[in-house]
């Protein structure tokens, strides 16, 4: 069964579809709040949703779904206006939920952490509800954390040097808090740890040691340092204190939760930090599997411009590129009136780069500022200089193709064949357009001939088309998918045409699962993210049962 998302596609429209209308059911109830029935069938969308994503393994949207349950269950009835907070956080949390969906389908997984902060808005709506905290989907179990990995020391430490230790170290926080800049708060803050972890017992210096070396991750990565992460390190003092004066086990071991968020800091640090680097040996700390800037990258997407509004800007940009066309062609043939032309055609270059740049697609916009530049030196008659213009606007055109077909997160399929000639993306392009053509046709053969009492006739141009799709993937690498749709042509071939057997209902069925699969692998080809192997697993199984065993 597939599972996260790479079953998006799968069950996209159904999702929308049942979003949209819980989100309108809201919006009735906020204009009707005597209707509890509105409302009860919006909680009840809201647990099939819910549903949906804890079959297809998506926990980050199950949670917030189930938190979105939990809000809705807590408003009345009958409350006049005084529920507008989480009736409108509900409201936010579908919308930032589809977008979410979204990012899932075309990245090809999930990153839970980005619903974090919008479910602890509905949480705080809730007054029985704490927030989670940022690690909440990190795999490490406070818990079982070991607390005692440093030595420590066997007497007491003097009370006035601790004190003076924890003066120096508020003075570090204060600055920290105060967003003085980390490089005017680190070498207090880093002193004093490093003073506590020698003269205080096992445990204190265990948690001094792994607070030195968050702050490390937080100064060399860098890590943005919000409010909750400046909580954690008065937290540290709170927690040192408490060890101040005493020697052995007198003092309690330090918070679990306090270690683990720490933990998590150290997790997401970079490759320069030493430190870090032997408290993730210590602690063998999984892999967090993202950057703090591929996680802040994401956050940006997805408060960002969605797909409808992507679309828009690529159909206004295609009208551009459009004109540039004409102008191109014009004074190509040197037809009208060339002074105005090369104006005009300037005047949309300029206009074209911009965008472009605006949208990061910093490739295909220098790559028209140039044209741009050279534009400028064109003498009537000179076809070197259009044709070059010609190739950056075709650049750009796929670019914006791309654009249009997958949303924000295009950009990113575009940087893996950045080097690749113009024409060659085109017939990428192209060939997985003819390819999904080629098997909706070799479908619709299929069912004509089922619903026509088994006529072979139906059936005759067949594999000629499947060898032509096959060979269009091989073309493209992909030689499994192509081996697979070379055993579906021969089943067709030899079973159905040349034996001239009736294949029984279910195998009919089985073969349509194999090309159903071919074309969900198709779909998803351009999401080099997306991880595929499963639906070509079922395809490739569909095939056995049909005798047509695939070799590995």
């Amino acid at each position: 069964m597939l599972t996260g998302a790479t079953s998006l596609d799968l069950v996209r429209d159904e999702l929308f579809s049942s979003l949209g209308e819980v989100e309108n059911l809201l919006q009735q109830f906020l204009d009707d709040r005597h209707n509890g029935s509105l409302l009860q069938q919006a909680i009840e969308g809201l647990e099939q949703l819910r549903g949906t994503f804890e079959l297809i393994e998506l926990s980050g949207a199950a949670l917030l779904l189930h938190e979105m349950v939990a809000l809705a269950t807590d408003v009345p009835e009958h409350d006049g206006t005084e529920r507008n907070g989480p009736l409108s956080a509900l409201c936010d949390g579908l919308f930032l939920l589809e977008r979410y969906i979204e990012q899932c389908r075309q990245q090809g997984h999930e990153r839970p952490e980005l619903l974090i902060p919008t479910i602890n808005e509905l949480r705080k709506h809730r007054g029985d509800a704490a927030p989670l905290s940022e690690s909440h989907f990190y795999p490490l179990d406070a818990e079982t954390l070991p607390v005692q990995l440093k030595s420590g020391a066997a007497s007491s430490m003097e009370r006035r040097a601790f004190n003076r230790l924890r003066q120096m170290y508020q003075l570090g926080l204060l600055a920290l808090i105060r967003d003085d800049g980390i490089s005017a708060a680190t070498p207090l803050l880093q002193r004093a740890l490093q003073r506590w972890e020698a003269h205080l017992d096992s445990s204190a210096a265990t948690l001094c040691w792994i607070a030195a070396a968050a702050l490390e991750a937080v100064e060399e990565t860098p890590l943005h340092l919000t409010v909750a992460r400046k909580r954690l390190f008065a937290q540290v003092d709170r927690e040192v204190k408490k060890h101040g004066g005493a020697a052995g086990s007198e003092a309690p071991p330090p918070s679990p939760y306090l270690l683990r968020e720490l933990l998590y800091l150290v997790a997401l640090s970079g490759p320069g930090c030493k430190l870090c680097e032997e408290v993730k040996q210590a602690y063998r700390l999984p892999e967090a599997g993202y950057s703090e800037a591929q996680l802040l990258q994401a956050f940006d997407k997805l408060r960002g411009p969605g797909v409808d509004v992507m679309r828009s800007v690529a159909e206004a940009l295609r009208e551009e590129l459009s004109a540039i066309k004409d102008l191109l062609d014009l004074m190509a043939r040197n037809a009208g009136d060339p002074e105005q032309s090369l104006e005009s055609l300037d005047t949309a270059l300029q206009k074209l780069w911009k965008t472009l740049a605006m949208l990061e697609l910093q490739t295909v916009s220098s790559a028209i500022e140039q044209a741009a530049t050279r534009l400028s030196k064109w003498q009537p008659g000179e076809q070197q200089t259009l044709e070059q213009i010609a190739d950056a606007v075709l650049q750009a055109e796929t670019a914006i193709n791309r654009l249009d077909g997958q949303g924000e997160t295009s950009r990113a399929a575009m940087v893996e064949h950045d080097d690749e000639p113009v024409e060659l993306k085109e017939a990428r392009i192209v060939l997985i357009e003819e390819s999904q053509a080629g098997l909706a046709l070799a479908k619709r053969a299929v069912t004509a001939y089922m619903e026509s009492g088994n006529d072979a006739m139906h059936l005759m141009n067949v594999p000629g088309s499947l060898e032509t799709v096959r060979g269009g993937l091989v073309f493209l690498g992909m030689t499994r998918a192509a081996s697979i749709i070379q055993a579906a042509g021969r089943f067709i071939q030899e079973a159905m045409l040349e034996r001239r057997e009736v294949p029984r209902p279910e195998q009919l069925e089985v073969l349509a699962d194999a090309l159903t699969g071919i074309e969900f692998y198709l779909e998803s080809a351009e999401r080099s993210a997306v991880s595929t192997s499963d639906v070509l697993t079922l395809a490739e199984d569909s095939l056995a049962e049909l005798g047509y065993r695939i070799e590995a």
